[in-house]
């Protein structure tokens, strides 16, 4: 195969897999050889799949690395002697910084350092500060590697530039910035590369990275594909701000300036902007554009279609189309109300449309630990069965998705506590913590601690080092002590032995639960004195993977959980020996890395699984379905705000192709509103639940709102639909809005009752109240603290 890049584009992600498709068809040379291609989520691989099964039957032997793992790959095959991707990683980075910290605070550099970790707490500070500078040198070196390199040469005198020195000598020159030109010389002379590399679906890649892939399509083809929403460049388009900013004078000065930017794609076209600018740089051997013209029968096709004419005219012209249901925007009075109301939309739209499938219906929300929760209270159960949508919930925290490892992370947040009885409960309904030491019946145990009295507190000396009361009662020592007192003795006795009254509703049979609870009651207590104790990383990470064999056993189901939880404690041991940190920490901080080292191992599971999915709303997700709906699209929610740290340059020096978590998600809205087929949903939470006031919307909903309003000339007051605070409200089973209603009968039911029994209150007051008297005209603040 000839080597070289060859470009694609498109407006349409379908167009662009037929196009991979017919790529992958050629065979590589080697049977066995795997298929290289990139992609930036866990969705988009999800979804390449499927349409690469669906042109070619099946889809195997196709690997699918993230840009920087598919570049790390690349640096270990060329240099296989230098470990510098394990040591630069940014969980390494954090421990070798934490360790650096409190031995340069000295520096008079480093003052402002030293300031910020003085005082109480000093380690939790210390890590967190280490992960926030590791985090800043991680996006140093794909987005400022010059600076690196200049720091290296001995350059730059500030606290970082000293600190990054003193990380570098452990393994110096290995990082990938360094290691850039050496590579670059070892592809010409036969260094190993790909037989093929496809880059699909990316739409930001940090030029670095851009200059090294131009390099390997020397070596080898490099396919790009990239999609547009234009086939007209539109790398030059400014939003107001960029142009409120600018202070180049403007080539044409008109007594009347006319805005030729179309302003969605201005507003919310930046990160994608710089991006084409970055590709333009290169040197395509072929460019294959195969662009799609939207149709204008819808609002939503016909916002598509000025997309990709660039049209900035947005005055209403003739011919419009008039109000339709492709484009919804909701407005409510909670989470709670926004999904109620998405799910009778829902099956309106079902009831349309015999040919909707759940599959083909995406909801993205900005946080979905905030809406899980209430996804399984509204979806899970309908009131009618034959209403039930399928669906799965995606990106949900490692403890939200696991069981196994939620049980885990409570018994080591339970361990340096207080020992309330309600935590000890809520870790024995844990099926893994069962399963494990025989308990069948919980609900018994339960019984048992209540009528015991048992409280809080091991017993008196836990209580002591707590800093509290050293009294015996109520702690667990004073239940066991009952309870297998009152199995030793004769039933019904109650005379006290010893100072203890035996508990004699365990009997018989009772004794094996009992004792199973005592064993896993002393496993507890002996880990909380073990687990008090600093050690190492290392150290942490065998007695933990010891602990996971101690307290939890999965059944099958279960068991991939439990390999997942392992797998995260191996890792802890991989940082270790790439920190060299040895340092001893306390349990606080081994639990946050490893809650981290969890969060990274998302799997992206509950994505494009056949039922509708629900999903945070993440960039590089312009994947296309029927009907993409956007939820919590709140002022304050979206788009995110970017919290850098005073001391990222980035951020205080910007350049065209930098990150930020605001441009992210202005592209991630325009994304989805390009990826949508056919229905594009938006709600957010406009109205208080106290006093009904308006909430604003997200600013991209407030800028979509006004391009409706001047492009079709309709009034955000028609167009945005306002619901009402309760489900069972009248307003939706009657036919004053037919834009609200309900498949509830339940809450048609409720509405009636409330409206019959609906009453106005007694009048309190009938006429003015008379004026006081003068002793009551002036109150002193004694006589008002006595009142109350």
């Amino acid at each position: 195969m000839p080597a070289g890049l060859t470009l694609y584009t498109s407006n349409r992600l379908e167009i662009l897999a037929g196009q991979l498709a017919a790529v992958l068809r050629k065979p590589l040379r080697e049977p066995l050889t795997s298929e290289i291609v990139v992609v930036q989520s866990n969705g988009m691989q999800r979804w390449l799949i499927q349409q690469i099964a669906r042109h070619h039957g099946i889809c195997s032997n196709v690997r699918f690395p993230f840009p920087q793992k598919f570049l790390h790959g690349l640096f270990q095959a060329a240099f296989p002697e230098k470990p510098g991707a394990e040591v630069y990683g940014r969980d390494a980075m954090t421990w070798r910084i934490m360790k650096l910290l409190p031995q340069l605070a000295p520096d008079p550099a480093f003052d402002a350092i030293a300031n910020y970790l003085a005082g109480e707490r000093s380690e939790l500070r210390v890590y967190e500060l280490a992960r926030k500078i590791a985090h800043a040198f991680d996006q140093y070196l794909v987005f400022r590697p010059r600076m690196i390199l200049d720091w290296d040469a001995g350059k730059g005198d500030g606290w970082q530039a000293m600190l990054w020195r003193e990380i570098q000598r452990a393994a110096p020159q290995q990082y990938e910035a360094a290691l850039g030109l050496q590579l670059v010389e070892k592809l010409k002379h036969g260094a190993p590369v790909p037989e093929r590399v496809s880059i699909f679906g990316i739409s930001s890649l940090p030029p670095f990275y851009v200059s090294l892939i131009e390099e390997i399509s020397a070596r080898c083809p490099v396919h790009l594909f990239i999609m547009e929403p234009t086939p007209e460049w539109w790398g030059d388009i400014r939003s107001k701000r960029e142009k409120a900013r600018s202070k180049q004078p403007e080539l044409f000065e008109l007594e009347q300036p006319v805005d030729m930017d179309n302003p969605l794609l201005a507003e919310n076209g930046k990160l994608g902007r710089d991006f084409l600018n970055i590709v333009a740089d290169l040197s395509p051997g072929h460019e294959q554009p195969q662009f799609e013209k939207p149709s204008a029968d819808t609002i939503l096709h016909t916002i598509q279609r000025d997309l990709f004419e660039m049209y900035a005219n947005i005055q209403k012209p003739e011919g419009t189309v008039s109000a339709d249901q492709s484009l919804q925007i909701h407005s409510c009075h909670s989470v709670v109300r926004e999904l109620e109301v998405l799910y009778d939309q829902l099956l309106a739209l079902f009831a349309e449309d015999a040919t909707l499938k759940p599959r083909d219906i995406v909801v993205m929300v900005p946080d979905v630990s905030i809406y899980s929760a209430f996804i399984d209270a509204v979806f899970g159960v309908p009131e009618n069965p034959e209403h039930f949508i399928p669906y799965s919930v995606a990106d949900r925290a490692p403890r939200e998705r696991s069981g196994v490892i939620d049980t885990f992370l409570r018994i080591l947040e339970v361990l340096p506590g207080r020992f309330g009885a309600s935590e000890i409960l809520a870790l024995l309904e844990s099926s893994a913590v069962q399963r494990r030491f025989g308990i069948a019946e919980p609900e018994k145990i339960r019984r048992w601690i209540e009528q015991c009295a048992i409280r809080w507190g091991i017993d008196s000396a836990h209580r002591a080092r707590l800093g509290l009361p050293p009294f015996w009662e109520n702690s667990w020592r004073y239940g066991l002590d009952r309870m297998l007192l009152g199995y030793a003795m004769r039933p019904d006795t109650r005379e006290l032995f010893e100072g203890i009254l035996p508990f004699d509703e365990v009997e018989g049979s009772d004794a094996g639960l009992l004792g199973n609870f005592a064993e896993f009651l002393e496993h507890l207590f002996a880990r909380a004195i073990d687990f008090a104790k600093p050690r190492s990383l290392r150290d942490w990470q065998s007695d933990l993977l010891a602990a996971v064999d101690e307290f939890l056993d999965a059944d099958e189901p279960a068991q991939l959980e439990l390999n997942q939880l392992r797998a995260a404690l191996a890792e802890l041991s991989r940082i270790s020996a790439a920190s060299g940190n040895e340092d001893a920490v306390s349990r606080e901080i081994v639990v946050l890395q490893m809650e981290r080292v969890l969060e990274n191992a998302s799997s992206g599971a509950g994505f494009l699984s056949g039922a509708m999915t629900f999903c945070a709303l993440k960039p590089m997700r312009s994947i296309p379905f029927r009907v993409v709906c956007l939820l919590g699209m709140n002022d304050t929610a979206y788009p995110r705000r970017d919290r850098t740290p005073e001391f990222d340059l980035i951020a205080q020096h910007h350049r065209p192709g930098d990150r930020n978590s605001r441009a992210d998600d202005r592209a991630l809205f325009l994304e989805a509103l390009l990826s949508a087929r056919d229905v594009f949903y938006v709600s957010y939470v406009g109205q208080s639940m106290r006093d009904n006031s308006a909430l604003p919307p997200s600013v991209v909903v407030s800028e979509l709102n006004d391009y409706i309003e001047q492009r079709f000339a309709i009034g955000a007051e028609q167009f945005v639909v306002k619901h009402s605070l309760q489900a069972f409200s009248p307003r939706n089973f009657g036919a004053d809005d037919k834009r609200c209603f309900s498949y509830s009968v339940d809450n048609s039911v409720a509405g009636q009752i409330a409206a019959e029994n609906r009453h106005e209150p007694p009048t309190f007051f009938d006429k003015p109240l008379s004026e006081p008297e003068d002793l009551w005209r002036h109150v002193d603040l004694e006589q008002l603290v006595d009142f109350f």
